[in-house]
């Protein structure tokens, strides 16, 4: 998701959608041991203000798995959301989290366009707020379920919907192939069928005119600046990959004409997982950011490691400036780079121990940022940074258990 300073005038955030499954070919199951630090249980946290129950879906709708902690949104340093497996959290301070609203549902994603007005994307339903979030009112949703949604203001926005096999994955809820770009034009009320650009993955509007759709076909960027009656083709994979290899484009708007995008999957050796960031600032010149150095060895000679052997999770703060963490299964630790001016200059900082695996990460400046891990005994954790990752400490721990 894009900063929200940028596009609306209201506190800077960056959001994505997140998960891990243990049957994705895009990343590796954690390893489990007994050194995880303390779980928050469902008795550190507040009676849920509502509660929902799962509607019946055809079998393979759903994804395997959700996490615990599946995906978070600040808008400012302050407030924020968190939500996953049965469960939205809730801070009010930056650093103290509690449920907001507890569910049978699995939610895989949140998207707020201010302090009041979000929306929460569950495997099976769509939820939105307007007093942020101490009621939540279901929604309506196409014929198919959404998978992940970008709104502009509190009528238009734009979704994913459908599609085959959807794996959580880093900031979103990706379809393999066959899902529909759609768009609402009342809040998520009723959402219509867009057209465009075939086999859509993620989508994101930064201005109410012009978007962004990431896909996995031949040119898998594709942009419109007319509310998607046309569309042109942008960026390729520079690491063209056979259809039958599971592969991923996930994008997040910036500003006008700016856009982050990090090519996922493809073929690759063991402990290794691909993966290339690119970065625009003006839509037309693209800058190559950041690559796994082993699998794509002999591609983009010359382009900087990223931080370890699996993708990052990513978020973007401003036009210029997008944070990346992760994801090291075989060192056990998720490090973190800041990206400056549009992806030229890389800055390793910290790490955070005993994190093998990230979910998501949401920074609003380049110094303040969150981030969901798995520790190696299995509990979702929320980890805060105010020094640009150099230094993390632990907010918020969930264990799979209270989260069922």
């Amino acid at each position: 998701m894009p900063s929200r300073l940028t596009l609306l005038g209201v506190a800077s955030a960056a959001a994505v959608l997140v998960g891990c499954t243990s049957t994705s070919a895009l990343k590796p199951a954690p390893t489990a041991s007994s050194t995880a630090p303390p779980s928050a249980s469902d008795s550190q946290t507040p009676s849920a203000s509502a509660s929902a129950s799962a509607t019946p879906a055809p079998s393979g709708i759903d994804p395997g798995f959700v996490p615990a902690l599946a995906a978070i949104q600040m808008v400012g340093p302050r407030l924020g959301w968190a939500v996953g497996s049965h469960a939205i959290f809730a801070t009010t301070d930056g650093a103290h989290w509690t449920k907001q609203y507890a569910s049978t549902e699995e939610f895989v994603g949140v998207d707020f366009i201010s302090a009041t007005t979000g929306w929460a994307v569950a495997t099976r339903t769509l939820l939105g707020t307007s007093d942020g979030g101490r009621s939540w009112r279901q929604l309506g949703e196409p014929r198919m379920p959404i998978r992940s949604v970008h709104f502009v203001s509190a009528s238009l926005g734009w979704g994913i919907a459908g599609g085959n096999d959807p794996q959580p994955i880093h900031g979103w809820l990706v379809p393999h192939d066959g899902a529909t770009l759609v768009i609402t034009r009342d809040g998520g009320s009723t959402w219509a069928a867009l057209g465009g650009p075939s086999n859509p993955q993620t989508v994101c509007l930064d201005e109410a005119a012009q978007g962004w759709v990431g896909t996995t076909d031949g040119v898998f960027i594709l942009r419109t600046t007319d509310n998607g009656s046309n569309w042109s083709e942008v960026l390729p994979r520079p690491d063209q990959q056979p259809p039958a290899l599971p592969r991923a484009t996930l994008i997040q708007c910036a500003a006008p004409h700016a856009l982050w995008v990090l090519f996922l999957g493809g073929d690759s050796g063991m402990s290794h997982s691909p993966y290339i960031a690119y970065a625009t600032v003006d839509g037309s010149n693209w800058q190559a950011v950041m690559k796994e150095p082993m699998s794509e060895g002999m591609i983009l000679a010359g382009v900087p490691a990223g931080p370890d052997s699996y993708p990052p999770s990513f978020s973007v703060v401003d036009p210029t400036d997008a944070v990346f963490i992760g994801d090291g299964p075989a060192t056990n630790v998720a490090q973190c780079v800041i990206a400056g001016n549009g992806g030229v200059t890389l800055r390793r900082t910290g790490r955070i121990d005993n994190a093998p695996e990230t979910f998501a990460t949401a920074f609003v400046s380049v110094t303040a940022g969150w981030v969901l891990t798995r520790n190696a005994g299995g509990d979702y954790v929320i980890d805060a940074t105010a020094d640009g990752g150099y230094h993390w400490s632990q907010q918020l721990a969930v264990s799979p258990t209270s989260a069922g």
